[in-house]
Order: C-alpha cells, then structure tokens, then sequence
C-alpha cells in the first residue's frame, strides 16, 4: 500500500536539515565532493541562508587518495564566500581494498610511500 504524504523529498529533507540548524548551535557539513554531499552541502547552505547561519562551516577529509579532478572541484566548493573551509591533511591508516598483499594504506605521513602491511 502506498501512502501519499504532503511533502516532496525535497521539502521534507529541507526540514530535517531546518531541524538540524535548530537543534544545534554548530553545523559542520562533512563533506567529500561526490554527488551524496555536494546534495548535501547545498541544501545546508540553503537553510543557513535562509536562518541567517553564513558562513556554513564545511569540513573535508583529505585521504591523498582523490582524484584531481575531485580535488580541483573541492577547493572550488571550498572558495565559495557562504562557506568556512577546513581541509584536514592529517596522518590516517585506512584498509586497502585495492590489494591482497597490502592490507593498509597509510596516508599523509612524512617519508613514507603508503605500501606498508
């Protein structure tokens, strides 16, 4: 059985991130440059215009793995006068999916190439 509610998706989404703004008194948006946050991010800034909460703070975890592209579209986001920017760089050890042998990958850390097990 389908249930028709008042809302669209996008209505119903702008007032769970109204709901967020509420809520708390810093919103960071954590975000990657991928389709899922850039929906994300816009629809934050939309209500922090809208509630007078400019700049939005906008957080991104740099994993030196990215690809250019993602990277130059990144600073580009991060250059926007509605948005605080912070770009962490920080020394991270994440699973390597990518290889059997080679089980983590370890990024941002000074001397070394990333191919530790």
């Amino acid at each position: 059985m389908k249930i028709q509610l008042k809302d669209n998706v996008f209505d119903a989404a702008l007032e769970r991130v109204r709901y967020i703004f509420n809520e708390f008194e810093e919103v960071v948006v954590s975000f990657s440059g991928g389709k899922d946050s850039t929906v994300t991010l816009n629809m934050a800034l939309l209500v922090a215009e809208e509630m007078g909460r400019l700049p939005l703070k906008v957080m991104f975890l740099d994993q030196e793995a990215e690809w250019q592209n993602v990277i130059d579209y990144v600073r580009d986001v991060m250059t926007d006068p509605r948005i605080e920017p912070m770009w962490f760089q920080v020394p991270i050890k994440m699973t390597n999916s990518t290889s059997n042998e080679q089980h983590y990958l370890h990024c941002w850390t000074e001397g070394d190439d990333g191919r530790k097990t």
